[in-house]
């Protein structure tokens, strides 16, 4: 577990503490994971994620609360495929994970046989970590590059996420349910989708 994970798992309680909450709900949830070909990941593979909330009723028809969703995807870039090497062939994988901090705001739909559904949309951060590699070194004589090196790159941006989710009570304080969500950018570009089940306990 990162500092981060452990930060954002404190504040969560402290949130929680703070605000009194009678229906407090801790989730975890785990899935498929799918980045947005189109927003700059050339063939991107199906990854995964693992997600943790906090969330309270604020009222019988809204929930509130904070989610973190980390994401673990590799992509592709073919295009490179072809750069000329002294040894070996050019790799092009790479590898993209990403954190999301969100605070969401959902509205609760009651749905027949006991299911709880939701519907949400909020605000948040997105801490992206890139590792591919690029060539070094051209050697104009043999016309091919003497090396590679493994490029990291950091970005953090404003994230809007949107989340649905329903749910079936197992007993009185254990859920079990399927979610599924969107990640946009600060432009409203989709940056990537998720789905898988989910595990809630309610306070």
């Amino acid at each position: 577990m990162t500092y981060k994970t452990i930060v954002l798992f404190v504040l969560m309680l402290v949130l929680g503490s703070a605000l009194h909450a009678q229906e407090l709900e801790a989730r975890l949830g785990l899935g498929s994971f799918h980045l947005n070909r189109d927003y700059g990941y050339e063939r991107p593979a199906v990854g995964w994620y693992v997600s943790m909330g906090l969330t309270y009723d604020y009222t019988p028809e809204w929930t509130m609360g904070t989610v973190f969703n980390r994401s673990f995807n590799v992509y592709f870039r073919e295009s490179l495929a072809d750069t000329p090497l002294l040894i070996g062939n050019f790799p092009t994988r790479g590898e993209v994970i990403s954190d999301h901090f969100s605070f969401v705001l959902s509205r609760n739909i009651p749905f027949p046989f006991g299911l709880k559904g939701q519907i949400g949309l909020g605000m948040g951060l997105a801490i992206d970590e890139n590792r591919y590699y690029q060539p070094l070194f051209f050697d104009e004589e043999q016309g091919a590059y003497r090396g590679v090196n493994l490029v990291e790159q950091y970005q953090v941006g404003l994230i809007f996420p949107g989340q649905i989710a329903v749910r079936k009570a197992l007993g009185e304080r254990w859920h079990l349910g399927l979610q599924a969500g969107v990640f946009l950018d600060q432009r409203f570009r989709m940056r990537s989708s998720f789905w898988g089940p989910e595990l809630s306990y309610r306070f």
